[in-house]
């Protein structure tokens, strides 16, 4: 199948674009991407001028149909792609493309994306949260598709072995000095709440803006560096003893939080780490606690959970293994990927799932992959 796939595309810091890409042509397609965030003009131009903001957008949605006439494509796949209007997609469709739209993110443009859903053949959201809001407002060709892990990229490393802090030789003036226990992810108020609870234990964070919290005397000593490219976070993962992921909006409104699993949730299982996360209504649906990963709903929990795992080796490597077995199984782009190309997906995903995990059932995960056979797998 030949297949348009429109996303902000970034070589430098590959993301879900760019792991789609590859898992849709390991499945066999041809694909042709289209990077939907290629303005022209710098955004702090458009943003005060109302008419080359609107030439910017119309150049996009321009440079998109004549891709599509040109190519020929069978499916049009977009990620998130607001910037695209309901105009462009509805030309797509006439020109015999099916056009889905896996709408991952949340709360980011969810408005904005509940305003154009039904222009699309499918539109798939990150969160099931967000899907459930879709059904509501009578989009019954909505459907929650969690974000995944591409096994080609995320995995153990070799030199793991050594224990935390090592690097292969020649890597280590480009990657961080790994502690035990690590944090990767943005400054947010409630983060830094939570890792106060972590004073005194052998914790690392990167991200952008910690430095909000240099003046924090808890928190402060746990600050290494701003933002890492996927490289160095992944061997971050690699080789901890525990990576910590906790949620935007923690244990805030479920319209904030969406109770979305985020990227994180698959990526550090998938790169042999043990999970300590917070208890999201999503990453209970998909996993099951205490067999692929640790939960906490507090901080003092969240720092019970990450002592006992640095006491106990052997409860760490068993969970982390399931983990890892558990997200290539289910959880992979390529799983993924086999969704957003199947006609009928959407209309087999009827309702939106209620949490299962907890009550013992199978992972909702076993239901996505491809027909006949299931998702290619990465190596384990």
């Amino acid at each position: 199948m030949k297949i348009v796939l429109s996303g902000a595309f970034n070589r430098h810091f590959e993301a879900l674009p760019e792991y789609l890409s590859s898992a849709l042509r390991r499945l066999g397609h041809q694909v042709v991407p289209f990077d939907h965030r290629a303005f022209l003009i710098p955004g702090r131009l458009r943003a005060g001028l109302a008419f080359l903001d609107r030439f910017d957008h119309e150049r996009l949605n321009s440079l998109l149909l004549r891709l599509i006439r040109r190519e020929r494509p069978d499916l049009l796949i977009v990620n998130q792609g607001t910037v695209l209007v309901r105009r462009t997609v509805e030309l797509a469709r006439a020109l015999g493309v099916r056009c889905v739209n896996w709408f991952s993110d949340f709360p980011a443009e969810f408005e904005e994306g509940l305003a154009i859903a039904n222009v699309y053949d499918a539109f798939f959201l990150g969160s099931s949260f967000a899907a459930r809001r879709h059904r509501e407002a009578g989009h019954r060709h909505a459907a929650w598709l969690p974000f995944g892990c591409d096994p080609q990229t995320h995995h153990p490393d070799a030199s793991a072995a050594s224990g935390p802090g090592s690097f292969p030789a020649g890597g280590a003036s480009t990657l961080p000095d790994g502690p035990p226990v690590v944090f990767v992810g943005s400054h947010y108020p409630e983060r830094q709440i939570l890792l106060r609870f972590l004073r005194g234990l052998p914790v690392g964070v990167w991200g952008p803006g910690w430095l909000r919290a240099a003046n924090d005397p808890h928190v402060a000593p746990m600050i290494r560096g701003g933002a890492l490219r996927p490289a160095a976070w992944r061997a971050l993962y690699a080789r901890c003893r525990v990576a910590l992921n906790i949620h935007y909006g923690s244990f805030g409104p479920e319209d904030v939080s969406g109770d979305l699993a985020n990227t994180r949730v698959f990526e550090i299982p998938a790169c042999g780490a043990y999970q300590v996360v917070d208890r999201q209504g999503d990453v209970l649906r998909l996993f099951k606690e205490g067999q692929h990963l640790a939960a906490f709903s507090s901080g003092e929990e969240l720092r019970a959970r990450v002592v006992e795992a640095l006491r106990d080796d052997d409860l760490r490597r068993a969970v982390a293994a399931r983990g890892r077995a558990e997200v290539l199984a289910h959880h992979t782009y390529e799983h993924r990927a086999c969704q957003l190309v199947d006609k009928v997906a959407v209309v087999a995903d009827d309702a939106v799932p209620e949490a299962r995990a907890a009550e013992g059932a199978p992972s909702r995960g076993a239901t996505w992959g491809c027909a006949g056979g299931g998702a290619q797998r990465g190596p384990r």
